[in-house]
């Protein structure tokens, strides 16, 4: 996104703050900025508000936010909580098992499996009439002393004293305050279905991620019986290996996975059936400028193996607000400490889950026998109370 040029046309400086993009970053944020007081103005670039057919973990941590602008209850509603997370084998050999319940109600929230669909509904029931703007494409825009102009396509100018870039993985907005930093290919790609399905071999309350030589498989319940699964599968990028058909792509890769995966996949529309190759950015030492601010994916990208990439989108709203709350938005400096303390507060944070992250999916799609079947004996040997102490650190907030 490159510098507006507003010409002579002065825009009045209104006391609000623009948020770029209606993601869950986005819409979250603007909730913590209604709930502050603090007006907001989100603009999106699509026409009309529609999520994929997919499902996301809102884990404690990102609930605890969202219960600081009255929404966790409507979300908890709407989700299936996790009791118990754990890995298999290909073999189907438990290799570990944490409770995630009880870790949660230890913290004070639980862990819930939502469909986007229903979490972006959550979201958007928060926020009052006129506060999210579809059909609004920026295309660029200008900081000053006081205050950030945005240019959209149309050629209007929409101004504010503060810009919240929570544009995704491909924001226009990042290259300009980070520079050119490229996409990290994960070296693997997800497939993603979701089918109305009750096994006895995969109870309710369970989550399940089962472990293979380059691939895995994920599965989690979602409300009104339904089942959300995830297979990844080590391809090149820009792979075209599965044009034949994805579904049975996925249960000829799989064959020999242990039950249910295969029922499963085959009780999944193939049209429903999603494919995305999976990237994320190395982290970077800053993330903007005195009024110009990336959030969530723009921010730091993040291999999805953890569950955490939308709710620490979430929790960055929360905090980014918290300093804005303190700061106002018309002292420059006061601004700038303010943009310095959301970076001191969740940059560690981010940097750690993006690089654990990392490391994770890399151990998940290990190809050789002998790396695989080490993996698995770590896994295994590893004592209840680590694979607590882990998830206990990685929900704090």
């Amino acid at each position: 996104m490159t510098p507006a040029d507003t010409g002579g046309g002065r825009v009045e400086t209104e006391d609000r703050v623009i948020v770029v993009g209606a993601g869950i970053g986005g819409l979250a944020s603007a909730n913590a900025l209604q709930a502050a007081g603090i007006p907001a103005l989100v603009l999106e670039r699509a026409a009309e508000l529609r999520e994929i057919g997919a499902a996301i973990g809102v884990q404690t941590n990102a609930v605890r936010a969202l219960r600081r602008v009255g929404l966790a209850e409507e979300l908890i509603a709407r989700g299936v909580p996790i009791e118990f997370y754990e890995y298999l084998s290909w073999a189907g050999r438990r290799l570990a098992r944490w409770p995630q319940g009880e870790i949660g109600r230890r913290l004070g929230e639980p862990t819930v499996v939502v469909h986007r669909a229903d979490l972006q509904e959550v979201l958007l029931s928060g926020l009052a009439p006129g506060v999210v703007r579809l059909g609004a494409t920026c295309e660029s825009y200008a900081e000053d002393a006081t205050g950030v102009t945005v240019r959209l396509t149309t050629g209007e100018d929409v101004r504010g004293r503060f810009l919240i870039a929570a544009d995704g993985l491909r924001s226009t907005v990042r290259p300009r305050l980070v520079g050119p930093d490229p996409l990290r290919y994960s070296g693997w790609a997800a497939y993603r279905g979701i089918a109305h399905f009750a096994d006895g071999r995969f109870p309710l309350g369970y989550a399940r991620q089962i472990l293979g030589a380059g691939r895995s498989f994920g599965m989690w319940h979602i409300r009104d019986g339904r089942v959300y699964w995830v297979a990844t599968v080590r391809q090149p990028a820009d792979s075209t290996a599965d044009q034949a058909g994805r579904r049975a792509y996925i249960l000829d890769g799989f064959r020999g996975a242990p039950a249910p995966v295969a029922d499963l996949v085959e009780k999944t529309d193939e049209a429903a059936i999603l494919r995305n190759e999976v990237y994320d950015r190395a982290p970077v030492t800053s993330w903007g400028t005195a009024r110009v601010v990336l959030l969530g994916d723009a921010a730091h990208p993040t291999t999805p193996v953890t569950g955490q990439g939308g709710g620490q989108a979430i929790i960055d709203g929360s905090v980014l607000v918290a300093e804005l709350a303190t700061s106002g938005l018309t002292d420059t400096e006061r601004l700038h400490a303010a943009l310095r303390g959301y970076e001191r507060r969740r940059m560690p944070v981010t940097t750690g889950i993006t690089n654990e992250a990392w490391r994770i999916a890399a151990m998940h799609h290990l190809v050789n026998p002998i790396a695989v079947r080490g993996r698995d004996l770590s896994l295994r040997l590893t004592p209840a109370r680590v694979w607590n102490k882990r998830m206990e650190a990685r929900l704090g907030f």
